[in-house]
């Protein structure tokens, strides 16, 4: 699966995300009265859409790993981040348009303005949330910066379509479904273009049942083995240990440490080397292509 169809399939899992996602919100709505108060009532409409947002973008990973343990894996980290990134990005949106609430009332022209400028912050929060919550689980840094950085531009930018769309035409029925799969897309579309950005390269499979696919290589650390926990998972490989190699990529280049098994570059044994494209990687039987981004 190449890194273009896993940025199709992280779009897809935003639009259906968010289309679950809205009839649950409809739902709460028409309980609206039975919360206690507008806050508690914007908080859990958050944490539903949070949750299903999580559960969508959390399963991409499995998916185009092509690994079954890291599906549930994504989907269990995914919709608690995502339950808890919703609710406290509502929390948010709504602390921020209180707290514009004195300059608001001397301006009566900018309050619709400020209201979806302070919830599209907290959607913008939400996405952090989500971003962030696989390279957490990877222990990488890097790569939850890199992800939390993506859900905010995107969650910021579909919070604002969302939000104004959903108050400019709050008589259209479609509206707010139209608008949660928008919201999705472009969080989506926020992690794939973020991501690509940070890119020093990709790894493709050439061997084995995961022939094909294709792994991103973006600031940092990237381990391969056959542990789950390994950044790239070649379980049902031969020869292969958990945290079998490690890659570590930045300004000064890209270069790969032998750690629990053997490894070769270029059909050459080695301890360490730098890496260049086109260089051929073999990990016990898996063997990886270097490509550029």
């Amino acid at each position: 699966m190449s890194l273009f169809l896993r940025r199709v399939i992280v779009l897809v899992a935003g639009a259906v995300g968010g289309l679950l996602a809205w009839p649950f919100a409809e739902l709460l709505l028409g309980v609206q009265y039975a919360f206690p108060s507008y806050l508690v009532f914007m908080i859990a409409a958050g944490a539903v859409y949070g949750t299903f947002f999580g559960l969508s973008f959390g399963s991409v990973d499995g998916i185009t790993g092509g690994v079954a343990a890291r599906k549930w894996i994504g989907l269990g980290t995914g919709a608690a981040a995502g339950l808890v990134g919703g609710a406290f990005g509502a929390l948010v949106g709504q602390g921020i348009y209180l707290a514009l609430g004195q300059y608001l009332l001397q301006r009566p022209d900018a309050r619709f303005a400020g209201f979806v400028v302070a919830r599209g912050i907290g959607w913008a929060t939400m996405g952090v949330f989500i971003g962030g919550v696989e390279g957490l689980r990877l222990r990488s840094g890097k790569r939850a910066g890199i992800g939390a950085l993506g859900g905010f531009v995107g969650g910021l930018l579909g919070g604002l379509l969302l939000e104004y769309g959903t108050h400019a035409f709050a008589d259209a029925w479609w509206i707010r479904p139209a608008g949660s799969v928008v919201l999705g897309l472009l969080v989506g579309a926020g992690f794939a273009t973020i991501e690509r950005g940070f890119l020093f390269g990709r790894l493709a499979l050439l061997t084995g049942s995961l022939r094909g696919r294709e792994y991103p290589l973006p600031p940092g650390r990237t381990t391969i083995g056959g542990a789950v926990g390994d950044t790239i998972t070649v379980a049902n490989y031969t020869e292969v240990s958990p945290k079998h190699a490690v890659v570590v990529a930045d300004r000064a280049g890209m270069r790969i440490a032998r750690g629990r098994g053997e490894l070769r570059v270029n059909e050459e044994p080695v301890e360490q080397a730098e890496l260049k494209y086109d260089d051929v990687i073999d990990v016990g039987t898996a063997r990886f292509y270097l490509k550029r981004p």
